[in-house]
């Protein structure tokens, strides 16, 4: 049965999901000694450039070069490969990311960051990435830290963080203007003009447009999940030491899929975003030290089939300040103020939000200190975050990581961190009915998802060795972790009701509670080496565990249970990049995931993809380049989404033509 969506409907669907080492671009990297390999900059780790040589975590860099040889037309592609970054596509601009596990569709436990910028949503505590369609030609780096970075950046920090650094205005002057075009004949544009003020600073201003063709049902139907859509946006930097910045975009997003629901059926949806942001930035010296003050004020406004609205509205301002070198120590303190407005229209049933109107305000505070204990052989940093938040109890994060570098090529760490992940808007006051079944000795009886106002946070207590080693070109990594997790967010059985109707249909509550723990354990490989000046290799393997103690409930054990096994336990990337004569490019990606055991019928199964991509410089000004994704894989599916239930969505055999002009 396919029907229009209804509102009633609509709201079923929302409920049900609420209840549910260092990489350097080959061009850049073949160009580099091994000195200036260790001197690559990564800011995420210490709130600071430092050193990648000298950053006890496991991080990433993703350059821009990476970003462009990888093929990729959206931020998920680019991070497949990442060791410890499970990315799994749901659909045609639908997608489950996270780090050491817990993938979902909105990833509760993963902090992504655009230039310092939150983009986790506080109705989902996740990351909508299908609204998160970024000019790749503008972005410099993603940087990627795996395990927590709770004690420098916050509560949701809990798994890892994200962050997505664009570039200067000044390196983006002159005229670009990109082309492509689909196998099916669809085609995107964007257009960027970059130019120098007479005070010194530059401009740029940017568009982009969003088309991408839907994916397959497993019938070969069409999954109706096509994306359209547009960004647009700005940027100024001042030159000079003191250097400020302002930065602005607009978006629009339209987002279809397909809904499936027990007793309603199945329900062609509309999701629509839209949203802006403006932010501003400023560096500086104070009594010695560096300092930055940035501060943003951002929009973003869901609509589901245009029925249903949600509004977010949030100002944020931080404030950091590094120290001068005293003796042996380095201190780097901050402050933060967040501020969110949200309002959700609901029906009453089978959906209410209350309050409908919510305000979050939150505070924090954080220290750390870095000391060196023995010149370029040792270092210890140790700070703490401080978090209070109007809906939760105040958040301790602390965090100590230890350094140890026997060579300059060298760097062996040990990291122990206390995060915590604060409730969603949704979780914390959601009220809505899950389905209907028969509950004997009553032919029918509804589930009922209750709100619980008083949910408090998740914690984790992780623990991180690792070793890097840095060849003359390239790296090798190896990192064991172990995370503990407590006080997780679980459903249980609650009270059943009756309504007093005849004949009698009870509701059966389930409560939201902090009653659910579970350990995530496992292995990250990394390998990055230039063979020559014309093939570099790259690897990234990942062997992860996730188990929940079996305790509550039969409700509660058997959610638990799915939800550990959403998560592969092994997965695997390979590249391969080649430097042909005349300008000419050839990079390639296999990529290996294993199956899913928990997802419903038919099921995910282990798949192993190749993708292509050969690019050719026609001219100083043109550039031609010709992907292909899935080149021997006829089609595959990867995740069932746990947010808004739908049928499984196949990614079939894609190619796509580009073309890039700059002058």
């Amino acid at each position: 049965m396919t029907m229009k969506f209804s509102r009633p409907a609509l709201w079923m669907a929302f409920a049900s999901g609420l209840s549910a080492g260092p990489a350097m671009g080959a061009h850049e990297l073949l160009d580099l000694s091994l000195e200036e390999l260790s001197s690559v900059e990564v800011v995420s780790v210490s709130r600071k450039a430092q050193r990648l040589a000298d950053t006890p975590a496991a991080v990433t860099v993703l350059t821009r070069d990476d970003i462009r040889r990888s093929g990729a037309q959206s931020i998920p592609e680019v991070l497949r490969q990442v060791p410890g970054v499970q990315v799994a596509r749901i659909g045609s601009g639908r997608w489950a990311v996270s780090v050491r596990g817990f993938n979902n569709r909105f990833s509760s436990k993963l902090l992504v960051q655009v230039d310092g910028r939150s983009v986790y949503s506080p109705l989902f505590s996740g990351v909508i990435w299908e609204s998160l369609n970024l000019m790749l030609e503008d972005v410099e780096r993603i940087e990627v830290v795996r395990g927590p970075g709770a004690s420098l950046w916050g509560a949701n920090a809990v798994n890892g963080v994200i962050n997505i650094v664009t570039r200067r205005a000044s390196a983006t002057l002159g005229s670009l203007v990109r082309l492509s075009v689909d196998d099916t004949g669809r085609a995107e544009a964007a257009v960027r003009q970059g130019v120098e003020l007479d005070s010194g600073a530059a401009m740029r201003l940017y568009a982009r447009s969003v088309n991408r063709a839907p994916f397959e049902m497993a019938d070969g139907s069409s999954a109706r999940d096509e994306q359209s859509g547009w960004r647009a946006g700005f940027r100024v930097d001042s030159p000079g030491v003191d250097r400020w910045r302002v930065d602005g975009e607009v978006f629009r997003q339209r987002s279809p899929e397909v809904v499936v629901l027990p007793v309603v059926g199945t329900l062609d949806s509309n999701f629509d975003y839209e949203g802006a942001h403006l932010s501003a930035h400023r560096g500086g010296t104070w009594l010695g030290g560096d300092t930055s003050l940035r501060a943003s004020l951002d929009y973003t406004r869901m609509s589901l089939s245009a029925n249903v609205e949600t509004e977010v509205t949030g100002a944020d301002i931080d404030f950091q300040h590094r120290l001068p070198l005293v003796g042996r120590h380095e201190w780097i303190w901050g402050l933060g103020l967040r501020y969110q407005h949200s309002e959700t229209a609901a029906q009453p049933v089978p959906l209410s939000f209350s309050p409908a109107v919510s305000n979050l305000q939150t505070f924090s505070a954080f220290v750390q200190d870095e000391i060196t204990l023995v010149p370029k052989r040792w270092r210890l940093s140790a700070g703490a975050r401080l978090e209070a938040r109007n809906t939760t109890r105040p958040e301790l994060q602390p965090s100590v990581r230890l350094l140890w570098t026997p060579t300059n090529r060298d760097s062996v760490w040990w990291h122990w961190s206390r995060a915590a992940r604060t409730a969603s808007l949704g979780e914390l006051h959601a009220r809505f009915v899950l389905g209907f079944g028969p509950y004997p000795p009553f032919p029918q009886a509804a589930t009922v998802a209750v709100p619980n106002s008083a949910l408090g946070s998740e914690h984790l207590n992780a623990l991180e060795f690792g070793f890097r080693h840095q060849m003359e070109t390239g790296y090798v990594e190896a990192v064991a972790f172990r995370h503990r997790y407590t006080d997780l967010i679980s459903n249980g059985f609650g009270r059943v009701n009756f309504a007093g109707t005849f004949p009698p249909a009870p509701d059966i509550e389930l409560i939201r509670g902090n009653n659910a723990a579970a350990v995530a354990e496992g292995l990250e490989l990394g390998l990055d080496a230039a063979i020559n000046r014309h093939v570099r290799l790259g690897a990234a393997y990942t062997l992860m565990r996730v188990a929940y103690d079996t305790r509550g409930d039969a409700v509660q054990v058997a959610a638990d249970a799915d939800r550990a096994n959403r998560n592969a336990n092994h997965w695997l990337v390979l590249t391969a990049h080649f430097d042909l004569p005349a300008q000419q490019w050839v990079d390639v990606q296999w990529r290996y995931g294993g199956a899913l055991r928990a997802q419903p019928a038919p099921g995910v199964d282990s798949y192993a993809v190749t993708d292509l991509r050969y690019a050719r410089q026609l001219n100083p000004a043109l550039e031609l380049s010709l992907t292909i994704t899935n080149l021997f894989d006829e089609r595959h599916t990867e995740f069932s989404s746990d947010y808004f239930p739908s049928p499984y969505a196949y990614d079939g055999r894609r190619v796509v033509l580009t073309g890039r002009w700059q002058f």
